[in-house]
């Protein structure tokens, strides 16, 4: 039973990320997928002065839920199973410490034209992740990073949806 991680933030290329762990999952590649979103930390900003952690914790969570949102609606039309998180702390460090505490067998990122740019220079998301984790990590290019603009994906039958809990707030250090 393969699990794979989908790192997500709203973007397009995540979300191509989140199309392709689809595909796998109907294509019975994959047999969960797990999506989640990095929040920053907001206890070292300066709104931890004037709000409570729970306050703060609840605005995180917010955030992680709306940039959830479109990548739930995806897995849902597909009929993924999946499980949805928020993690709190810096991106890489979450990515992989998901990917561990999950169980995950890969990672599946979506990258953009400039992040492609950093990767050759050893840098960018995508690297510090590969950097922190044994897990293989499948990069995906998104359609408006010089692919084929305007892609879209047909299913003859729409399977029923899963019902899904609220995602877990889960803080990295």
């Amino acid at each position: 039973m393969i699990k794979i991680l989908v790192p997500v933030d709203g973007s397009a290329c995540a979300l191509a990320a989140v199309r392709h762990a689809a595909f796998l999952y109907r294509e019975s590649s994959v047999a969960e997928v797990v999506v989640l979103n990095v929040q920053p930390p907001l206890e070292h900003t300066r709104a931890s002065a004037f709000h409570s952690l729970a306050e703060l914790r609840e605005q995180e969570s917010r955030e992680g839920e709306s940039a959830l949102e479109q990548a739930s609606n995806i897995l849902d039309d597909s009929g993924v199973r999946y499980t949805a998180m928020i993690g709190v702390g810096t991106p890489a460090r979450a990515i992989s410490g998901a990917a561990e505490s999950m169980s995950c067998d890969g990672i599946v990122i979506g990258v953009s034209l400039w992040s492609q740019i950093k990767a050759c220079f050893g840098g960018g998301l995508a690297a510090s992740v590969m950097r922190r984790t044994s897990v293989p990590v499948t990069v995906v290019k998104a359609a408006g990073a010089g692919g084929a603009a305007g892609v879209t994906m047909e299913m003859t039958q729409a399977p029923a949806p899963h019902p899904h809990s609220r995602p877990a707030l889960v803080v990295y250090p």
